[in-house]
């Protein structure tokens, strides 16, 4: 929480340092109000800044409110021209604290000031994108609009505000408009932030193989509507606990199971006791050293949030949280909504994480999220995933190179023989290789063969665009259109650029009776073309 009591001891001291003594409004009001913006409650702020203003409007210190509630808004032209007037009449008097507050509106206006925007028609939502990111607009819509739904729900309370949602096509813009720098987004893997009462995404044409897009931006909305519930006040951990619990909240019940990397990387950590505390998750996951710390640091709070949740479900959450809004700390608001402080609940989850087995997935290598290089995001989208990164025995990677090689020159048959002698050899829990023995049984007709040929990388692997790709050929060359519509829909919530799920899902909708998805679908085909 010191940035928080950081950001309201300089509102406190701009209060005095900016507003003449004999105009000064009530200092106390505006403490209040500035703590209000800091903790996201903006539509109130603007309520009561409204009359102020109104009755005041040559008032530095409101002046300086206006410009920091309407960037919270997301009005950056609008903020930077108060903060700019702000400043212009201060001159050398105005306070270091107003021209960061400029600075750093004005980095954000620059960045996306060639940005587009659509609000969704019941004004809910305020959608910025760039370029091709257009097409993601409907789907992202949707996303939002069904999350928004079951949380309003979950947390007893829906946010007042008009929702603003920024996608951004390459991470440079993710790192002009936050505190991370484009290293340690990289180095983390961070795509996506709520932060300034905003949720920010990058698109999934900034990395090399897509991403979960849909299930990032549920996750991004749930941290906006705990930073709003709780004002502000809930921890790192418990924050990114919560959010990738209810993260499936979109399509599926909460804390669905880990998927096989977390559970992996979760397992052989416990038996380790390589655990990632609480205290090294502050100030923020995309702080930590490596994609994998942060992968770890995830599956365990979707745990301890699994665990606090099988106490006392979202009664004991929201009254945890309720605590911490009233002013409890930490451990005061854990001891009254469980019966434990933080070491306590520490040791009680061990306990039954311990008590879980969690497994470990034979075969399974630990991938990271690749980034294309400066440019790339605006190259046409590659269907290839070959890298070889996760191949590790050099017997493997040498089949699987000339598997690749003769698919390249249309040779399935002698293809097909190489990814089989590298799944003999090396298992068949590879993505590489058995999205390519899969490809090769597509060209030869073998569609029934490819459900059981991509049965573990579905499970291992469950952002790997191609997989969703060869399943949905197979299952509609086999006639099983709801299978077939389950996977093209996956690979698009991965890599929504590219056209064959928009193709197939045209088809697959209108014999469904389902003309308007059909529509969007064919919409968005029109759009790649």
């Amino acid at each position: 929480m010191i940035a928080r009591h950081l950001a309201l001891f300089l509102a406190a001291a701009l209060l005095v340092t900016v507003a003449p003594a004999a105009a000064r409004p009530d200092e106390a009001a505006l403490r209040d109000l500035h703590a209000l913006v800091t903790d996201w409650q903006v539509a109130e702020a603007r309520e009561l800044l409204t009359p102020l203003l109104a009755d005041d409007p040559s008032d530095p210190g409101l002046r300086f409110l206006n410009g920091r509630t309407q960037y919270f808004e997301g009005r950056y032209t609008e903020a930077l021209h108060t903060l700019d007037a702000l400043i212009g009449d201060l001159g050398e008097d105005a306070p270091p604290p107003v021209r960061a507050v400029r600075d750093e509106v004005a980095r954000t206006q620059e960045a996306l000031s060639d940005f587009d925007e659509v609000v969704s028609a019941d004004g809910r939502f305020l959608i910025r994108f760039k370029g091709k990111d257009r097409l993601m607009v409907p789907y992202a819509e949707d996303t939002l609009h069904r999350v928004d739904a079951v949380l309003s729900q979950d947390f007893g309370y829906r946010p007042r505000d008009r929702i603003v949602v920024e996608i951004y096509p390459e991470i440079k813009y993710l790192a002009a408009v936050s505190p991370l720098t484009e290293e340690e987004i990289e180095t983390s893997g961070t795509i996506a932030l709520c932060k300034y009462n905003r949720l920010m995404i990058t698109s999934p044409r900034a990395l090399v193989r897509g991403y979960g897009w849909q299930d990032t931006l549920a996750h991004e909305f749930v941290h906006y509507y705990v930073t709003k519930v709780s004002r502000n006040t809930v921890p790192i951990w418990l924050h990114e606990g919560i959010a990738k619990f209810e993260e499936s909240r979109a399509h599926a019940e909460p804390g669905l199971p880990l998927e096989p990397p977390q559970e992996d990387l979760l397992a052989r950590s416990l038996r380790e006791d390589k655990l990632i505390t609480f205290g090294q998750m502050h100030p923020s996951m995309a702080k930590l050293p490596s994609q994998e710390a942060a992968a770890l640091a995830f599956a365990e709070v979707h745990t301890v949030i699994g665990f606090l949740y099988a106490k006392k479900g979202y009664p004991g959450l929201n009254a945890l949280i309720s605590r911490l809004r009233a002013g409890d700390e930490m451990n005061a608001a854990l001891r009254r909504a469980y019966g434990w402080d933080l070491d306590g609940l520490w040791t009680a989850w061990k306990v039954d994480l311990r008590g879980q087995g969690l497994r470990t997935w034979p075969g399974l290598v630990q991938t990271s999220l690749k980034f294309k290089r400066p440019g790339e995001a605006d190259q046409p989208e590659a269907e290839a995933e070959a890298d070889y990164d996760t191949i590790e025995e050099k017997k493997v990677k040498d089949f699987t190179h000339l598997g690749e090689l003769l698919r390249a020159r249309g040779r399935d048959a002698a293809a097909l023989v190489e990814y089989q002698k590298a799944i003999v050899t090396g298992g068949d829990g590879n993505p590489v290789v058995q999205n390519g023995a899969a490809a090769s049984m597509i060209a030869l007709g073998r569609f029934d063969e490819v459900p059981k040929t991509l049965e573990r990388v579905r499970l291992y692997y469950p952002t790997f665009v191609n997989t969703f790709l060869h399943l949905g050929e197979a299952f509609l060359h086999q006639n099983d259109a709801a299978q077939a519509t389950a996977s093209f829909e996956v690979a698009v919530g991965i890599n929504p650029f590219h056209p064959r799920p928009h193709e197939a899902l045209i088809k697959l909708y209108g014999d469904a009776g389902k003309p308007e998805l059909a529509a969007r679908a064919k919409k968005t085909l029109e759009m790649l073309q």
